[in-house]
Formats: C-alpha cells, structure tokens, sequence
C-alpha cells in the first residue's frame, strides 16, 4: 500500500535492511519541500536522513550532485558484475583446488572474495533486501548446530564443514543473488553465464581433462574435478534445462539459438558419461515443465521445435552411451529393494527418526548405522555413506523441528517459482526447482548443492522489475 506521500511500501517477502531516505524513494535527484514551523516561507531540504533548517544554505546544484550520488550508489559497478557471472561461470569447479592447499584455496574460495568485495562496495545493491525465506534457512542452521553440539559433539567434525558452507557460503551467495537478479537484463545474462560455465566444464569433461573414473561396475561413467558424479550430473542436468529455456526465450537473438544446440549436445554427452539418473531426471522433467507457452517464450510452433530437436540430441546421446540406462535397469526390476542401495536406506532412516521424532538424533550420526545396516559391504572397507533423500536426512538429523524449519521455505519458493511464470525467465525457475525438490523427497539430498540455491534465487528474485530501467527499478523496489 502507498503511504502517505504516495510511493509505494516494499512487497512482502522483502525486508528492508535499513531505513530508507525520501530521496532514494522518489526519483533519484528529486527532493521533497514542506514549510519549516515557525518560520515565514521557509523551507526544509528532506535529502537523505538530514533536515536542513533555512538558515543552513545549500549550494544550487546540491540537490542534484546528492541525487547522482544516490543513483550511483544504487546501481551495481563492475565489481558487482564480475562477482556475480563470475559465480555463476565457477559452479562446475567448486570443488577445484590449487594442487598442495588442501580446501584452502581454489575456486570457491576466489569466489567468496569477490563476493565479500563486491558487497562491501556496494551493501545498498547487493544486501538491500533480504529475502523472508533467508531467515527460515538461518534459522535451520541454528538448530542444526544447537543439535549437533547437544546430541552429536563427537561427530562434530564431520557436520560443521558442511554447516560452515551454508553460513560462509551458500546463504550469502543467495542473498547477493536476490538482490541482483531485480536488475535489468542480470537474470537473462546470468544464464548465459551459467551455460558457458557448464559447457566448458562438459568439454573438459568430454576430453578426458581432469576426469576420474568411477569404480562401481558400470563402464564408462566418470566424474570431473573432484566433483561427486551425481553432484555434476545434477548440475549437467540443470544446464541442460537452462539452455531450452535460452532457446526459448524471446529476446534471444537467431545466432545465439543456433548455439544452445551444440552446447546442449555436449552437456549431455557429459551427462551421460556421469551416470546420474538424478540428473538426467532432472532434465527430462524439466524440459516438460517448460512445454507451456508463457510470455517470455517464443510461440507454439518454434517452441515445439526446439524442444524437439533437443530430445533428439538427447535420445541420440544416451543411446550411444547407455550408462544413465544401466543404473536405471535395477529401478525397473521387481527386486528393487535387493538391488537399489537407495531403496534400501529409506526403512533404516525411518526407523532411526521414530526414535526420536522430535529433535532428531544430531547430525551425521546416523551415518555409521545406516551403512552397516543398508550397504554392508562399504563398511567392511571403512567407507561411509549419508541419505540420499532429504526429507528423511532432515527428520533424522533434526526431527520434526529442522524439517518444518526447511519445509516452510522451500514451500514458499515454490509458490514463488510458480508466480515468476508470468516474468522474463518464464517457466525456469519451476523447471529448476521442482524437480530437486521432487529428487530430494525420494533419490537425493541438494541442499549442500550450489544449484539449488540457483534455483532458489531464480524463483525468489521480484521477477516484476527486471525490465525496468536502473532509475525506475530503484523507485520501484524502494
């Protein structure tokens, strides 16, 4: 509702993370008059957090200089930029070291400066807001570690790395993704940042350039830069996803559709070497998911099209290197329970929640029974394993209380993924985040996945004002 000046409040699901200025509420370098008391046609400069009586002159051009001062610091700089493509291009090699520094220095860690930097020199662009659904996450985190430190404390160095990703990392990361994705043409850029990222990476990838296999009896599947199979396969399927959407949209020029192809037919062939069915459940579902003709895709006819000639190349992709197929031969067997190790976690994480369904057991100290009791075999070599199933991770680790803490927010992403369906990214934020959602209530557990927190921010971000100009969308968002 407008208040009593007539601009409008913040919408809900925002909170304003300071007081704001009239001047940056109206158009910047417009400011409001009024009558000082007492005084005979006096004046009161409302500029900023200041109250200028009339005895304190102001120079002609003051307005004017505080007003460009205010739209500059309003506006990202390319600090900002490069925090922001270079954190989209970078999610493939998160876990890409220098050799000899252990975790201490690599990707992940170049990326956190540059998005301490980047809010640091600019905190009003990239901390003006924070989103509802960042508290419910924090909150989460809390409980965690309040459990992990009352009913898991030996295990502790096994849940505070994780947990310390989340506080230092991810949740930042989504905040400064929040705030950036209401500008123009950021959300549009930042896909295609993420596509060339994870096309470089498919390439590498497809080269045999940091490649490892992985020994599991199926030939030919492989991970790349110390990332899990599935956690790259997830992010493959993701990128597959995005680049339909690319190819869908209406803005994107002829040459650049004609490139969304090739990047996708190599994506894919990566997907495949991989081995993830949950990836490649996430690309076939999504694709589906962006089937229907929303504003921002071209029309029926052409959309069709490009959908169909993507399934081609992805047919053709896993028909030539069939090991998605071969992992997904025991999920059509009738012994499913026999052969699937995840089938054979879920009644081993349900009878550890009903013990205790409250508070949970503490995080990560289920590991130890659910591999003796659902793979054996891993715990006679000394391995252990975690859920692969979020939603019973959460009701073991945390009970009733962390589960409600996680379900509330992802529950409101969604109904905001689906209210985006009306804005420039179309149906891709629901094709992104439903189908992790759907993936983590039976076969995975993403929250530690940077793609996921992707698809939060894409459906959290005010879709509404992404085509507005620098000028308009700070009026607008103030």
């Amino acid at each position: 509702m407008p208040d009593e000046l007539g601009n409008a409040r913040p919408r809900g699901g925002l909170c304003s993370i300071h007081m704001l200025a009239y001047s940056s509420i109206s158009e910047p370098g417009t400011a409001h008059s009024a009558t000082w008391p007492g005084s005979a046609g006096g004046t009161m400069g409302i500029a900023g957090n200041e109250l200028s009586p009339p005895s304190e002159a102001r120079p002609a051009n003051w307005s004017r200089t505080r007003g460009a001062a205010t739209s500059e610091a309003l506006c990202p700089n390319l600090l900002v930029r490069w925090a922001f493509y270079l954190s989209m291009f970078a999610i493939p090699f998160a876990r890409l070291y220098v050799p000899g520094s252990g975790d201490r220095l690599g990707v992940k860690r170049v990326i956190q400066a540059f998005i301490f930097a980047a809010m640091l020199s600019r905190p009003r662009v990239c901390l003006r807001f924070v989103p509802v659904v960042l508290l419910w996450f924090l909150a989460y985190c809390a409980v965690r570690i309040i459990a992990g430190l009352w009913l898991a404390p030996e295990y502790s160095a096994m849940w505070w790395p994780n947990t310390l990703e989340l506080l230092e990392f991810l949740l930042p990361w989504l905040w400064l993704l929040f705030n950036l994705l209401a500008y123009p043409k950021f959300s549009y850029r930042g896909l295609w940042a993420f596509a060339a990222g994870v096309s470089f990476c498919a390439l590498l990838h497809v080269l045999g350039v940091g490649t490892v296999e992985v020994d599991n009896g199926i030939d030919g599947r492989s991970t790349v830069f110390g990332q899990n199979a599935n956690e790259i396969g997830e992010i493959y399927g993701a990128a597959l996803v995005a680049l339909i959407a690319l190819g869908l949209f209406r803005v994107t020029t002829t040459s650049l559709r004609l490139l969304v192809f090739p990047m996708a037919g190599l994506v894919a062939i990566a997907l495949a070497k991989t081995g993830s069915r949950t990836g490649a459940l996430l690309s076939a579902i999504g694709a589906l998911i962006l089937l229907p003709q929303t504003r921002a895709f071209v029309p029926r006819i052409r959309r069709y099209v490009t959908l169909l000639l993507v399934a081609g190349v992805f047919a053709a992709v896993m028909y030539q290197i069939p090991t998605v197929m071969q992992r997904l031969a025991p999920v059509e067997s009738s012994s499913i329970t026999q052969q699937e190790a995840r089938a054979r976690m879920i009644p081993v994480l349900f009878d550890i929640f009903l013990r205790k369904p409250i508070f949970g057991s503490g995080p990560d100290k289920y590991q130890y029974e659910l591999t003796r009791r659902a793979m054996p075999y891993m715990a006679e070599k000394q391995q252990i394993i975690s859920a692969h199933n979020l939603a019973l991770w959460l009701l073991v680790e945390t009970g009733l209380v962390g589960f409600a803490l996680l379900a509330i927010p992802l529950a409101k992403a969604l109904m905001a993924a689906w209210r985006a369906r009306s804005g420039p990214c179309g149906l891709l934020p629901l094709a992104w985040l439903l189908p992790m959602t759907l993936a983590g209530l039976t076969i995975s557990n993403p929250i530690f996945a940077s793609i996921f927190w992707l698809a939060l921010a894409y459906s959290l971000a005010p879709h509404d004002s992404m085509h507005a100009s620098p000028t308009h969308l700070t009026n607008e968002l103030s």
